[in-house]
């Protein structure tokens, strides 16, 4: 049968109660997904991407500190959500 579901000898809150868990599970997987997206590690040319400014501004912003970063051996990381909070911190310097 895979994944289909028979309705045979439910009734109507059994099938309210299921399609309300079925939703909810649904977007916590959601949600999940998405707190691991914005805890990524990204490089210095997405961060470049992401912002759409230069290597030096990058690597400007990182040496005065409005941008963490992490070091693993000699690489650069960013995290992608700290690079946008930082970015929403400089743009209201800015403003």
């Amino acid at each position: 049968m895979g994944n289909h579901i028979l309705l045979y000898g439910i009734n109507v809150e059994e099938l309210k109660d299921f399609i309300s868990k079925s939703v909810t599970t649904g977007i916590q997987n959601f949600l999940s997904q998405e707190n691991e997206k914005q805890d990524q590690l990204i490089n210095v040319e997405e961060v470049t991407r992401l912002l759409n400014v230069s290597k030096v501004t990058v690597f400007k912003w990182k040496k005065e500190g409005r941008i963490p970063f992490y070091r693993i051996g000699r690489r650069i990381f960013f995290k992608k959500q700290e690079v946008l909070d930082s970015l929403k911190k400089i743009e209201r310097r800015i403003v």
